[in-house]
Formats: structure tokens, C-alpha cells, sequence
């Protein structure tokens, strides 16, 4: 039991002196000093005080918390070393089994060759502490397709985790590639205006785009053979369908072509009324439509008419005596059109210095399954006319659309590959491809005014191949003027052209015959009999010989009255403003320039105006979901209006200086359009 020590409050005086002095000094001692506590009792009492005392408690926990971030940071370190080398190997698979399986690789290399190039250009294996295993490709070719797949392995050693027994990271990867044929319809809207003649390097720009053209061709159509060329076929299945719109200041159209359209002012031929000038067809078609892709086969579309709108600087000469009239220094006999002439309206590219007929040449081609018959009327192209990017691409838009299927059924019913093209405009397996190339600007060429497109003209025609003008008051196209001193009280050089009556008909003449009017007519003096006059000369003078009663003069022979497309056949604008109304002298045909701009006007307006109906064309053709592929070849071209015309992204637009440029942007065109995808 515990002892306890009694404690004596005695006072000291009542105690002897020596027990007093020690008792209290015992007692003092007790009181300052604890009395011992048991072992059990002093550990208790020592980590009540640990548990109570708080400096210096969070040490352990900071050192405990760093240990942790050096393992975990260390980890992290090691995971990303190793997901970065995953991904540097992953990228370099997939750029490897894209180039793999490349339908077009050069005839010398392989799938593997291909692949390994990639991974040797890429550098793997520079590092000390990974290690990639060389990669594993597979893959099937058939004639159509090619599919590649590789597999290879990555080792990331790791700086931390080994010390956790974990001395490295691996993992494989896996890439897969395939390129095969879709189904594709493709439309060539190729430029073969004038200026494609010119020399491009050791060529010429049209002959280097006949050859890129055929290379485009054959890229999608075959593979290359051991010896490089293109005769293995890879579409066995017809699925590419490839088509072409040639176009320079319009497109020509054939005439099976032509007869899907309601059209007016089909050109007569040979007295034939509605027979067409034989392998040119060329529409107007209407601005209103080039917000739109389709084109009405119901509406009505006017033809263009065929003909030689060139001008010369007028020479011609007029006088003002009492006997005056006009004189011209060109010509009185007909000039026929020149049909190589850019300032023909719609030209049919025939090239009179080879005995080839090409009169089909510069004509659209209808999309074909078969790759011959594109590339022999590539072979075709000839340089001739001015440039309408607008119109060619208006052609192409209308011949991708969908509403276009009547016409490939009734065209290419015979081609079985054919049968239900085009495809709806939204179809998720159809590729609709156009391919714009161009190698100028803008520039608006001239046509004929509608009035004088087709319908009879004051204009009759010989047997021997000369032309008479009627006038007659009151009548179209500048023939109501008034005849040289008809109602005057003058005379022709002295002799009367008034209108006389025979039993009781009245005799006009009112035709004028150009080639019976000389430069220089001697006058009436006394009585001569007409038109040999011994007068004074005077050059320019009226001619009564040159005026008939009817249209007939010796050697005429039978005389017809032409169509006004027959009219441009035969002679030139520029002639027969010269020669049947200026020379004629009749009232207010005095001026070319006023009669020229009677007959002809611009077509489209000008460049700016073109630019504007491209770009509003080809914003449809891309809402549709068309392609739009665009190629500008040269140098001095604004390039704004195709570049914008193109479709967005990369691939779409290619710059061409050269032959060579535009044969590699044509190809690469090619290659885009062959389906190319990562399968894995």
C-alpha cells in the first residue's frame, strides 16, 4: 500500500532545539523534490507529452511526400518516353503503308522497299535505350486495289523504374493502308484557246497538255507495267467513268449532244433549214443558270452562230458629188470566213496544215468507261479562239449534274458500266471529280445579235458564188434606206434608177450587186447608154449597173436567197459591211462602226463580269458536292479566278510554268482522286 510520511506541525519553540532544526529541514526538502513513480508510469507520461507536442510533426510527412513524387514523377517519365517513341514509330507506320500502297509506285520498287525507305529516312534506332524491331509487311494487290498492313515492336528502357524491377516498356503497333478504285466520274474542262499554240520550253502548251492529259488518263485506268508503262488494267470493273469539255470563247457540242436540248436558231445548211453547220454546235446559255449546275433540257437555248467576227480598219473612201457614192479598196468579190481564226465565235479546231480532218477535235467528249476513246480525242485538242473559263465550266457543272442521266441513257445506253450516270449529286460512294485548267484570263470575244442568228436576209446568193443586197423601205437589218438619189431629182452618173411602171407593174431596183460597181465610173454625157458613159470619171460614183431589178447578173445563174446563218458561211462580217452596205452608198450606211455594232456585240461582256459567273458557277458545282480540281499554266495569269473556283484544302490548286508542271500537277491529281486511306 502506499506510504505516506506524516507531516508534524510542531512549532519549533516547543521542541528541543536539534529535532526541531532537522524535522524542518526534511519537511522543506520534501516539499521541493517529486517523490519516484514507477517505469510503467514515466512511458505512459512520455508519449502523452509526444502526443501533445506539435514542432516539428509535418518533417516526416514532407519527407514522406517527396519520396512519393520522385517515384511517381520518375514513373511518369518512363511512361512518356516510351508513348512518345509508340507514337514516332506509329506515325512513321502509317506514312510508310500510305506510300506502300500506292496503286502508281515507280515499276522498280515494292511494297517493302517503300516501307522500309520510310523507316530508314525516319532514323529509328539512334537512341541507346530503345530499340525498334523491323517492321513486318503484308499485304494483296489485285488489278483494281492494294492493301498493305505492317507490324513491327517498340522497347523504351526506363531511368526509374527499374528500381522498382521494371527495366523496360514495350508494346507493338500496327498500320494498315489500302488504295482501291471507287466509283469515280470525272470531267477534263480543258483550255484550248489560241494561245495554247504558243511555245512552252521544247513544246508547246497545247502539246504538253495533250500529254499530261493522256498521262491523267492512264494514272486512272491502268498500272504500270515492268517497263513503266501504263498497260496493266486495275478498274476491271468499269467504276471510273472520265469525260472532257474542251472550251475556248464557247464549247462544241455534238450533235446527238445538241438534240437533248430544246434549242433555236439551228444554222441552215445547204437550203436545209434547222440542218446545223456540220460539227459545230455552240449554245448561249442563258447567265440566269450559272448559279446552278443542272441544265434545262426543256427550256429554250439559243444556238450561237457560226461565224468570222474579225475587223479590219475600214478603207474605203466616199464621195460627195452629184454622182458621188462610195469606194472600197478591198475586195468586191466575197471573202469567205476564216475558220482558223480566234475571232471565230465557235470554232471547230480542224488544223489546215495536216490532211487529218480534226473538225471533231475541239468537241466535248461524253464521260466513257473506256479509256481509249478519251485519249484518242485528247490527241484531237487544237488551239483556236478566245477565253471562256465561265462557259467551260458551266458545261462541265451541267454534264456532272445529276438531272444530266436522260442524256447519258440515251448517249451511252450501249455502254452497260454507264447505266445510271451520273449518280445523284449526293451519293456517299461517288466521287464527282472536275478538272479546271486554264492558261489565261478572261477576255470577252464577240458574237452575232440574236436578230441575225437564223431567218432570211436581204442577202441573196449567185451560182458563181457573188451576192446581191436588197433595200426596200421599211425593211430590217439597215435595208430601208434610202437608195443613192431615189426621190432627189439626181440622177446615177446621169442615168435615172427611179422606179418605172410596165404594164402596170412597178420595176425597183432596189438590189445592189457589189461586184458589178467599179471603183471608177465614167459619167453619162448625152446619150449614152447606161453604164458607158464617156463622161468625166469619178471615182467612187454611183454605178447603175450595180443596181438591178432583181437579183440576177450574167453568169448568176440560179440566185437563192440565204438564211442569215448561211450569210456567215460564206463571207465574213467585216466584208459584208464593207462591201453590201457601206459601198452600196445607201442612207445611213456610211459608217462601219455603226453598221459592225448593228450585227455584233459582246458575248458575256467582259473579264470582270466572267469572273463573277465562274465563281457563281463553281460555288454551286461545290455546294452540289463536286470536286473542283484547278490547274493555271504560264506565267502572266491572274490566278484569283481559278484558285477560287478550286475546292478548299490541300491537293485542290496547282501553279504550272512549264510542260513538265503541268504533266506532275496532273498526275498528282491522279493519284488524289484513286482513293488512298489508312485501314487501320
Amino acid at each position: 500500500m502506499p506510504y505516506f510520511r506524516p507531516i508534524l506541525c510542531l512549532n519549533p519553540g516547543s521542541m528541543p532545539g536539534n529535532f526541531g532544526w532537522r524535522t524542518a529541514a526534511m519537511d522543506s526538502e520534501m516539499l521541493r523534490k517529486p517523490a519516484n513513480r514507477p517505469a510503467s508510469a514515466r512511458v505512459v507520461r512520455k508519449f502523452s507529452d509526444f502526443r501533445s507536442e506539435e514542432e516539428g510533426g509535418v518533417t516526416i510527412f514532407v519527407v514522406m511526400l517527396f519520396v512519393m513524387m520522385i517515384l511517381f514523377g520518375g514513373i511518369a517519365v518512363d511512361v512518356m518516353r516510351f508513348e512518345w517513341r509508340r507514337v514516332t514509330l506509329q506515325e512513321t507506320m502509317d506514312r510508310a503503308m500510305l506510300s506502300a500502297a500506292n496503286l502508281v509506285i515507280p515499276p522498280d520498287e515494292t511494297p517493302q522497299t517503300v516501307a522500309q525507305s520510310w523507316f530508314d529516312v525516319a532514323g529509328l534506332g539512334d537512341e541507346l535505350t530503345v530499340d525498334y524491331s523491323a517492321p513486318v509487311i503484308t499485304g494483296e494487290s489485285t488489278n483494281s486495289s492494294r492493301r498493305v498492313v505492317g507490324t513491327a515492336r517498340v522497347r523504351s528502357y526506363n531511368h526509374f523504374m527499374h528500381m522498382m524491377d521494371y527495366p523496360w516498356f514495350e508494346g507493338p503497333v500496327a498500320s494498315g493502308a489500302q488504295q482501291g478504285v471507287s466509283k469515280i466520274e470525272v470531267l477534263l474542262v480543258l483550255d484550248v484557246t489560241g494561245s495554247m499554240g504558243e511555245a512552252s520550253g521544247t513544246t508547246t502548251k497545247i502539246a504538253a497538255l495533250r500529254t499530261a492529259a493522256t498521262n491523267f488518263v492512264n494514272i486512272l485506268k491502268f498500272n504500270r507495267d515492268a517497263g513503266g508503262n501504263y498497260t496493266i488494267p486495275k478498274d476491271p470493273n468499269n467504276l471510273i467513268s472520265i469525260g472532257m469539255v474542251p472550251y475556248s470563247s464557247n464549247v462544241n457540242i455534238p450533235v446527238p449532244l445538241r438534240n437533248q436540248f430544246t434549242v433555236t436558231d439551228i444554222s441552215t445548211w445547204d437550203a436545209i433549214p434547222n440542218a446545223g453547220v456540220p460539227n459545230i454546235n455552240c449554245f448561249e446559255i442563258p447567265e440566269t443558270t450559272f448559279g446552278q449546275t443542272g441544265l434545262s433540257r426543256t427550256t429554250s437555248i439559243r444556238m450561237a452562230a457560226v461565224a468570222d467576227t474579225s475587223r479590219s480598219v475600214p478603207n474605203f473612201s466616199t464621195t460627195t458629188t452629184t454622182a458621188g457614192g462610195t469606194v472600197t479598196l478591198s475586195r468586191a468579190t466575197p471573202v469567205a470566213p476564216n475558220m482558223n481564226s480566234n475571232e471565230v465565235v465557235c470554232n471547230h479546231g480542224d488544223n489546215p496544215g495536216t490532211a487529218t480532218n480534226e473538225t471533231t477535235g475541239n468537241m466535248v467528249l461524253l464521260p466513257t468507261t473506256v479509256p481509249a476513246t478519251v485519249t484518242n480525242q485528247i490527241a484531237l485538242l487544237q488551239p483556236r479562239g478566245r477565253t471562256s473559263i465561265a462557259v467551260g465550266m458551266r458545261w462541265g457543272s451541267a454534264l456532272m449534274d445529276e438531272t444530266a442521266r436522260p442524256i447519258y441513257s440515251a448517249l451511252r445506253g450501249g455502254e452497260p458500266a454507264m447505266a445510271g450516270r451520273p449518280v445523284n449529286n449526293n451519293d456517299a460512294e461517288t466521287r464527282k471529280i472536275i478538272v479546271l485548267m486554264t492558261d489565261g484570263d478572261h477576255v470577252a470575244s464577240k458574237h452575232v445579235r440574236d436578230a441575225f442568228k437564223s431567218g432570211p436576209s436581204p442577202i441573196w446568193r449567185g451560182a458563181d458564188g457573188n451576192l446581191a443586197i436588197r433595200f426596200t423601205n421599211g425593211g430590217a437589218a439597215l435595208t430601208g434606206g434610202t437608195r443613192p438619189f431615189i426621190g432627189t431629182g439626181r440622177t446615177c452618173s446621169g442615168w435615172s434608177l427611179a422606179d418605172t411602171t410596165s404594164n402596170g407593174v412597178t420595176v425597183s431596183r432596189n438590189y445592189f450587186i457589189p461586184h458589178l460597181k467599179p471603183n471608177s465610173v465614167a459619167q453619162r454625157r448625152n446619150s449614152d447608154p447606161e453604164g458607158q458613159g464617156t463622161g468625166t470619171v469619178i471615182t467612187g460614183a454611183c454605178a447603175p449597173l450595180s443596181w438591178q431589178a432583181a437579183p440576177t447578173w450574167t453568169g448568176s445563174g440560179t440566185v437563192r436567197q440565204l438564211d442569215w446563218s448561211e450569210v456567215w458561211r460564206f463571207v465574213r462580217i467585216d466584208w459584208m459591211v464593207e462591201q453590201l452596205y457601206i459601198r452600196s452608198g445607201v442612207t445611213g450606211t456610211s459608217n462601219y462602226d455603226t453598221v459592225y455594232n448593228h450585227f455584233v456585240g459582246d458575248y458575256l461582256q467582259n473579264d470582270a463580269y466572267m469572273d463573277g459567273l465562274l465563281n457563281t458557277n463553281c460555288t454551286a458545282a461545290k455546294t452540289a458536292g463536286f470536286e473542283v480540281f484547278g490547274i493555271v499554266l504560264g506565267d502572266n495569269v491572274n490566278e484569283a479566278p481559278v484558285r477560287n473556283c478550286s475546292s478548299s484544302g490541300t491537293g485542290f490548286y496547282y501553279r504550272a510554268y512549264n510542260g513538265s508542271e503541268l504533266n506532275s500537277a496532273f498526275e498528282q491529281i491522279a493519284v488524289l482522286v484513286s482513293p488512298l486511306k489508312l485501314t487501320q
